[in-house]
């Protein structure tokens, strides 16, 4: 039994516990419930109060623990808590199941089953379940009800069942929630404003919650990452990619939004940098699966594939391949990345394989048209465009590749068929055009003049001051009608009179001889006035000075023809050896010719001080000559004394 002195402890240890719940001190409320439990082990209440400070702590497993090991009749009623910790432990089936035992009718089982529900991505049965929350019960909670049920019609909208977005939109989570709905909408602009609206709501809400700059900008960056992207959908890039490079540099502690910025920022730049994208892709990945939603998941392993094919790591990207395969099944977007891998392997007959297993869009389509023209197989991808629907056919682009197909494949009549039926169908002026000139081009081509006439006139009348059409009209013309080509030249371009035109100043006219380009420009001199006075130095004018000729000049004497020729180059010119190789001519030359023989003696020899004749090209070479000894170098003499 307990006494009066324990009664008053136990009395005084509810009382702290009351007050540290109040005060939102846990850590406190922890020990006092341990204390009584230490005085009182069988205490429900004191339990109870354990449980739920671990769980306002963190302590999930200690909570759970604590669940496992306390009789159910010391505990008491505890299913949801326990079914909130297996929720979050993410041990989502374990939750489900405890919460099955439930009452149905408890709002906070139903509101923790829909949670599950949102996590399992069965988003009707959970946009059902807060339906009947916001229809049955009323209480604070109703704005969080409201907010969570338009991320479910959100969600609902991205996988294909159209939602009407909500109009009441108060607080900054309602806001966002609705932004997200016009962005799966693609109401890009819309979503831009209410962005910015629950950005500023939002700033203002933590503020006067009494948050710190630091933990209202981790909770900002969730807003600021979606309007990064709606300003990417816009056109706005740097925008986006400032917004994005601010918010890595944050690291904010949301993991959904550090991955959602690293799998958007390679998209955003123009100069990419695969490798980095490649570290930080595989890093996104190995955030838990709770943190990320399948659709998030999937997007980041295709991107992976993706930076994998596009910095050629063949084996990489076919092992991702293979795990997208094996979770998601043959996706289309994944059959196409492996497409184009079997194509840089050069294997065309499995990148068509994986075409084929692939649902028939009109990307497939015009992958497979393409990699037909790729391998010279034109008539193959004349038929596969001939199978594409007829929004797409009337394309400008997909036309002119059929017609230029028809014609590399001598396909012209039918080509013109395809042309005429193109003109009839035509609603939008811009296509029209287009397609008129195809038909004009292409019935020239076949020599039909009249019906090339035919197109440029109703061409002409779309584009009447366009001279080159009316000038193409005139050479039609007159392949088979000149009286009609020559009033058409002269309505186009009329003869004016002549009579006022200075024929001699044309004659005299640079511009006649040499064209545009050519033509001397002349400046307008300025006129100085007379009061001016101009102190600049006179320009000097060139004077005719008379030739002064050399004393020993000979008029009769023919000049050298080799004089404006480098010294090196001329037929006399004999190259100077160093001073090291003077003597290696000595003892060359035919064996018994005497050295000092005196024809070759340059002492004996007498000195002419006329002018040498110009040496004879292509004389005969004679023997060859000694040269005689140079002087040997002085050797110098030992300095003697002090060096300094």
């Amino acid at each position: 039994m307990v006494t009066e002195g324990g009664a008053a402890a136990a009395k005084q240890c509810f009382i702290e516990l009351a007050k540290a719940d109040t005060s939102g001190d846990y850590d406190k409320a922890l020990k006092t419930a341990n204390k009584i439990l230490r005085n009182f082990p069988k205490e429900t209440l004191a339990f109870k109060c354990k449980l739920v400070a671990q769980i306002q702590l963190g302590h999930f497993e200690e909570a759970l623990a604590l669940v496992k090991k306390t009789p159910p009749h010391h505990m008491g009623e505890c299913l949801f808590e326990k079914a909130y910790v297996q929720y979050r432990l993410n041990d989502d089936a374990a939750a489900m199941e405890t919460l099955s035992k439930t009452d149905e009718n408890d709002v906070r089982c139903l509101e923790l089953k829909a949670q599950l529900l949102y996590r399992a991505e069965k988003f009707e049965e959970a946009a059902a379940i807060f339906r009947k929350l916001l229809k049955d019960y009323s209480d604070d909670y109703d704005e969080e009800r409201r907010a969570n049920l338009i991320g479910v019609i959100t969600q609902l909208h991205a996988m294909g069942t159209q939602q009407q977005p909500s109009t009441q939109l108060e607080t900054f989570e309602q806001l966002y929630n609705g932004a997200c709905h016009l962005i799966e909408a693609e109401k890009y602009a819309q979503a831009l404003k209410t962005l910015q609206k629950a950005e500023k709501i939002c700033g203002e809400t933590l503020s006067e919650e009494g948050l710190s700059e630091e933990e209202i900008e981790d909770e900002l960056s969730v807003i600021r990452v979606q309007k990064a992207f709606v300003l990417q959908r816009l056109g706005q890039v740097d925008e986006a990619l400032k917004i994005y490079l601010r918010i890595q540099e944050l690291n904010p502690s949301d993991k959904s939004v550090l991955a959602t910025v690293v799998n958007n920022i390679p998209s955003a730049r123009r100069e990419q940098n695969l490798l980095e994208a490649r570290k930080k892709l595989k890093a996104a990945l190995q955030i838990e699966s709770s943190k990320l939603t399948n659709r998030q998941r999937r997007t980041l392993m295709l991107n992976q594939a993706l930076v994998h094919l596009c910095s050629n790591q063949r084996e990489p990207c076919r092992r991702s391949l293979e795990q997208i395969h094996a979770r998601y099944g043959p996706l289309q977007e994944a059959l196409l990345i492996e497409a184009a891998l079997h194509l840089r392997s050069k294997d065309t007959p499995k990148a068509l394989a994986a075409l084929a297993a692939a649902k028939m869009t009109d990307e497939v389509r015009l992958a497979a048209v393409q990699i037909s023209v790729n391998e010279g197989k034109l008539e193959d991808a004349c038929k596969a465009l001939e199978e594409i629907p007829p929004e797409l056919a009337s394309r400008p682009a997909i036309l002119q590749l059929r017609v230029a197909l028809m014609l590399a494949t001598n396909q012209e009549k039918a080509a013109l068929d395809v042309l005429s039926k193109r003109v009839s169908e035509a609603k939008e002026d811009s296509l029209l055009e287009l397609v008129l000139e195809e038909a004009a081009s292409l019935n020239v081509h076949l020599g039909d003049y009249p019906a090339a006439v035919a197109c440029l006139q109703r061409l002409s009348a779309i584009r009447p001051d366009d001279t080159q059409i009316l000038c193409r009209l005139i050479k039609a013309y007159s392949a088979f009608d000149t009286k009609r080509a020559e009033q058409l030249t002269c309505l186009v371009f009329p003869q004016k009179d002549a009579s006022d035109v200075d024929i001699d100043a044309l004659e005299r006219s640079d511009f006649i001889l040499y064209g545009e380009r050519y033509r001397q420009k002349k400046d307008n001199k300025m006129e100085l006035h007379d009061t001016e006075i101009v102190t600049g130095k006179l320009r000097k004018r060139k004077r005719k000075r008379k030739v002064i000729l050399p004393k020993n000049y000979d008029p009769k004497v023919p000049p050298d023809p080799e004089r404006w020729l480098p010294k090196q180059e001329r037929t006399a010119y004999k190259k100077k050896l160093n001073k090291k190789h003077k003597d290696r001519e000595i003892g060359r030359g035919t064996q018994g010719t005497a050295t000092g023989s005196p024809q070759f003696d340059s002492a004996s020899s007498k000195v002419d001080n006329s002018p040498k004749p110009t040496p004879v090209m292509g004389g005969a070479e004679g023997p060859r000559q000694q040269r005689p000894t140079g002087q040997q170098p002085k050797k110098k003499k030992k300095k003697t004394g002090n060096k300094w």
